[in-house]
């Protein structure tokens, strides 16, 4: 197990595994006690693990198995988005109808909304939640009288549910491309689509950045490591830090770029 964030590299297998682990510590009642974690999410986790503590974000994995209870809350001072990263997550966000996530898929819960992530189906739904340093789940809100369908012709950024297929269909995988899947005063995630031996520039230069790998293989050099990463790895760099990212293939790269959107 590691608690070390802003890794330069962790694997999908390693969080997995880390995760697997600490869920059966937890079971067995020998778990140390995780205040600040607890404090934020509640009583609803099995296992954890932060990996990036940047200058605006806290980005943790949270695994528990379907059917565990969710806890709505609200933030009324920014927004909160989520990757869903194994098995199936349920989401309710304000008052549109609930829905479901499967890995890659970006959820965003606006400023204000109430939201409640739910472990739909999988011993392990796990979801990466971008969220602010310090921030909790003490304003509970109130549950909407109504429910909204999402609209199927609101387009990035900022919607509420970004799903990859979406994302693959609106682009192809035929040509590089790059969109921004949200952007606010805290972040613009870019979502990057590379071709086998392709390149790709941060969208932050070689100011602070981190990437999730969603599919195929990438090569990111990062102050002189090279580093081959795959579906599921989450990567750091620092300052200062940023060379180069290509696609290695068989077949194109995707990817998301969490940045500072005042430095981008």
């Amino acid at each position: 197990m590691s608690d070390e964030v802003n890794q330069r590299h962790v694997s999908y297998a390693e969080i997995v595994e880390d995760l697997r682990t600490k869920a059966a510590i937890t079971a067995a009642g020998d778990a140390p006690k995780q205040e600040e974690f607890s404090n934020h999410f509640g009583a609803e986790f099995k296992s954890n693990r932060i990996l990036i503590k940047d200058s605006r974000n806290r980005a943790t994995v949270i695994t528990s198995p379907g059917g565990a209870p969710g806890d709505p809350h609200i933030h009324p001072d920014f927004n909160e988005w989520f990757m869903a990263f194994g098995g199936v997550m349920g989401f309710l966000v304000g008052e549109y109808t609930p829905f479901r996530a499967t890995f890659g898929d970006i959820t965003v819960a606006p400023c204000g909304y109430r939201h409640t992530p739910l472990p739909w189906y999988g011993d392990m739904c796990m979801r990466l939640v971008c969220t602010k340093p310090g921030s909790n789940h003490d304003i509970k809100g109130i549950e909407p009288s109504r429910n909204v369908r999402l609209d199927p012709d609101w387009e990035p950024p900022n919607r509420i549910l970004t799903p990859l297929p979406y994302m693959i269909e609106r682009h192809g995988l035929d040509a590089n491309w790059q969109e921004s899947v949200l952007l606010d005063q805290r972040n613009r995630v870019e979502m990057f689509n590379v071709l086998p031996g392709a390149s790709a520039e941060s969208v932050n230069g070689d100011s602070e950045s981190w990437w999730v790998v969603l599919k195929g293989n990438v090569r990111f050099e990062i102050a002189g490591d090279v580093v081959d990463a795959s579906k599921g790895s989450v990567l750091y760099s620092g300052d200062g830090e940023f060379s180069a990212i290509t696609a290695t293939g068989p077949g194109p790269g995707i990817f998301v770029e969490v940045a500072d959107p005042e430095t981008c």
